[in-house]
């Protein structure tokens, strides 16, 4: 009988995961391969798979069949091995109401097996991480959504995992917790910290994750990092927008200019503003300047909007989700 080995240099392996509950497949033939230090996306609509997966991998759900590997330690064998070492933080997880926010946080740093002398400390090193030191005493039916996501978040970080599984961590939190959110995962990630990050909000995963990978109906249809995803699915424009000088008068030749281009479409104008749909590339673009300035339009901007990953998703899981028309997922 062949003897299972898993690479050393990988800290979270799967090997064609699958997850089923009854007929319902959530998760399908999944591999993953991610390295020490890295932050993880998984991005993909609501019923992807990406809280099944997290739940495999936090062993809260054994796989239909495959197999994951944690540290290169199987998971289904030895369990208890690695389970100290991941960290998981479930969606929209409750605090609860009749305790205070250390309290809370100093029972589950006992049940982590922090000695006593130590619990304070430990629980007032991770309340400042998450930036929730002076909400300390609030009651946990008093906390907003957002704070409790934080509070949660801290009582993930405890124990110092080496792993993080976080799911849908940003979910109610304000812009200044999300990008302190970023930073602490950037922080762990300088030492050595492994994290995976599921979310459908596109924007919160862009500039925070080393790489990502893109899940639909239970299946990895792509993992990466988003500028190799742009090279290799590239996606058209989705505007260009051309500026003229207040008080200009050549509008009527600017729409003209535009209606000849075969790479604009949609054009859009209030005013001294053109905003249109633009397929073409550098060069096409470069050529539609050029064509404005030897016409004597008066242009004072000229911008193009970079593809995005909402782009590249779009593009790749189709529209069959009603979903993909805007910046959520």
């Amino acid at each position: 009988m062949l003897q299972k080995t898993a690479s050393l240099e990988l800290t979270v392996e799967t090997r064609d995961v699958r997850l089923d509950y009854g007929e319902l497949t959530a998760v399908n033939n999944v591999n993953l391969q991610i390295g020490p230090g890295e932050i993880y996306g998984l991005v993909g609509p609501n019923g992807a798979g990406k809280s099944s997966l997290l739940k495999m991998l936090a062993n809260l759900n054994r796989p239909t069949y495959g197999e994951i590997f944690i540290n290169g330690i199987d998971l289904a064998e030895d369990p208890w091995s690695v389970q100290r070492d991941v960290g998981y933080m479930p969606d929209l997880s409750p605090v609860s109401p009749e305790l205070k926010v250390w309290e809370f946080l100093e029972f589950f740093a006992a049940a982590y097996g922090i000695p006593r002398g130590q619990r304070k400390a430990r629980v007032d090193e991770c309340l400042e991480q998450v930036k929730m030191s002076e909400h300390r005493d609030a009651f946990g039916d008093g906390l907003s959504r957002g704070m409790t996501q934080r509070v949660v978040l801290a009582k993930t970080l405890i124990p110092r995992p080496k792993i993080l599984l976080l799911d849908e961590p940003a979910s109610g939190m304000d812009p200044i917790a999300r990008i302190n959110l970023k930073r602490i995962l950037q922080g762990l990630c300088k030492e050595g910290v492994t994290s995976i990050v599921s979310s459908h909000i596109l924007t919160e995963l862009g500039d925070m994750c080393t790489s990502l990978g893109i899940m639909h109906k239970g299946e990895l249809i792509k993992t990466g990092d988003l500028d190799s995803m742009l090279i290799e699915h590239p996606v058209n424009t989705r505007s260009l927008t051309v500026l003229m000088e207040t008080g200009s008068t050549e509008h009527t030749t600017v729409l003209g200019i535009l209606e000849e281009s075969e790479w604009v479409t949609d054009v859009v104008q209030e005013g001294a503003v053109f905003v249109m749909s633009f397929s073409g590339g550098e060069a096409e673009e470069s050529a539609l300047l050029k064509a404005l300035i030897l016409a004597d339009v008066r242009v004072t901007s000229f911008s193009r909007e970079s593809a995005s990953m909402e782009d590249v998703l779009i593009k790749m899981v189709g529209h069959d989700h009603a979903e993909l028309t805007g910046d959520v997922l």
